[in-house]
């Protein structure tokens, strides 16, 4: 039985990173990254050959209904705390959560801070030591959960109270909330129409207003960011073949052109039909059949495209790319340790993905030949879900509070973790661009990436 430590003591972090970037096709391979010497152990799979296609969309226009909301408004009393560190894996750096429940959502704001949810709280954290949190308790979220975050154009967060998963024994809507990010951290929570609403993720919209994705409804929600605040309804097409009841969208995001972009999945399970949505004019909707599971913005140095992970066939997974423009499809395939979870664009201009179950560790995907797939083992039922690229030019993640039984019945405790790609804090670890991407950069490569930090993150969503 493996060791089930959560968290392990190491004195050392990350030491040497070396990629090549830039390399042709037929150039010999390459051997894969490395993410620093033991004891961060690191795994990679065989390079994976590309396997490329051009989906056929399917347009529709949906049918729209309005109806204002009358929002309830409160004001928390925040709670600030300096979290505990620790070195798990060697190479990442973990911070305990105010309440330890499951931190499911983890988003980098505009503000250079990291917010997630903490159960049915939302916590601020700061990026950089003393990494203090503080913790906004949400009073209409209960016991319910809170789903996506967002910033609207004033620097506000927005995010989903009663995610996807949950259902309401008496039929009580679910809410969008937003939280001011000064004193007095004002909260306005907005019930969304219909019986049973389980609002999965928000984002914002090229049109500068906040969208809303329905877990188990085929539906999706526009809520003006301001004053009168009115909720536009967008039915969206069943998912093609037609799939059981409760399908609905669950990720949404938005990419640079404005247009959002959603995944379709059924409570509990994933369906695989990926879509995109014009926020503009007539609101036409296209749907793929691509297998997708969860999706991704791509990384700063590829702005036009959408990642997924393809699920279709399991365990044969593929890590797929979208272009934004042309809606050509590339899928790349991977030999997983886990069962997939979560993808985000890493500052380090590749592709990171959470996994879980069958396996727990924290994956990279190299966007650029030759296509390596690295995996650093995280300990035993660390369910990492959440995952962001950091302001600070590091990879975040946060956990799921999940029992494990039998042997391990009260699970681990919420985390947020960092991968320390940059050196902070008196780490042992990397100084700049050149150290994280190597020294033989190809054309201008090393200057699009700007340096380490947020710049090397996604650009900001249009219109905020």
């Amino acid at each position: 039985m493996r060791s089930r430590s959560v968290l392990l003591t190491a004195s050392a972090c990350l030491a040497t990173v070396t990629l090549t970037m830039g390399t042709a096709a037929a150039d010999p391979p390459t051997p894969p990254p490395q993410f620093g010497h033991p004891p961060c152990t690191v795994t990679s799979s065989p390079t994976s050959t590309p396997q490329r296609s051009v989906a056929t969309p399917q347009s529709l226009a949906p049918v729209t209904a309005s109806s204002p909301t009358t929002p309830l408004v409160s004001t928390p009393t925040p709670t600030a705390t300096t979290p505990t560190a620790t070195t798990i894996a060697g190479c990442i750096t973990a911070f305990t959560t105010p309440h330890g429940n499951s931190a499911n959502v983890l988003y980098a704001a505009g503000d250079g801070n990291l917010w997630f949810a903490d159960g049915s709280n939302i916590v601020r954290m700061l990026s950089r030591a003393p990494y203090t949190q503080t913790d906004f308790p949400i009073p209409g979220a209960g016991g319910t959960g809170i789903g996506g975050i967002t910033t609207d154009s004033d620097g506000n967060i927005w995010f989903a109270e009663q995610g996807f998963e949950f259902i309401d024994p008496n039929g009580a809507p679910g809410k969008v909330a937003r939280i001011l990010t000064h004193a007095p951290y004002t909260v306005t929570e907005f019930p969304l129409p219909g019986a049973v609403v389980k609002p999965a993720e928000v984002a914002t919209g090229g049109d500068g207003n906040i969208w809303v994705s329905r877990g188990g409804t085929p539906e999706i929600d526009r809520i003006l960011a301001h004053t009168p605040y009115t909720i536009t309804r967008f039915p969206l097409p069943a998912a093609t073949p037609p799939q059981p009841a409760n399908v609905g969208p669950q990720v949404l995001l938005t990419d640079p052109q404005g247009n959002l972009w959603f995944n379709y999945k059924q409570v509990g399970h994933t369906v695989g039909d990926l879509g995109e949505i014009s926020p503009f004019g007539s609101h036409q909707s296209t749907l793929f059949d691509v297998g997708a599971g969860n999706i991704s913005v791509g990384p700063r140095q590829d702005p036009n495209s959408i990642w997924f992970i393809d699920v279709a066939t399991p365990p044969a997974y593929r890590i797929g790319r979208i272009d934004t423009i042309t809606h050509a499809v590339t899928k790349y395939p991977v030999t997983l340790t886990g069962l997939p979870g979560n993808i985000s664009p890493g500052p380090d201009g590749n592709m990171w993905i959470t996994e879980i179950r069958t396996g727990y560790a924290i994956g990279r995907f190299q966007t650029h030949a030759p296509f390596t797939f690295s995996e650093i083992p995280l300990p035993d039922d660390t369910y990492a879900i959440g995952l962001t690229c950091g302001p600070d030019g590091n990879e975040w993640f946060s956990t799921n509070h999940v029992p494990a039984p039998p042997d391990n019945p009260q699970g681990n405790p919420a985390i947020i973790g960092r991968i320390n790609l940059t050196k902070h804090d008196g780490l042992p670890g990397l100084t700049g661009p050149s150290d994280v991407l190597g020294n033989g950069l190809a054309g201008d490569l090393q200057s699009l990436l700007g340096g380490l930090g947020h710049d090397a993150c996604p650009a900001p969503t249009p219109g905020i």
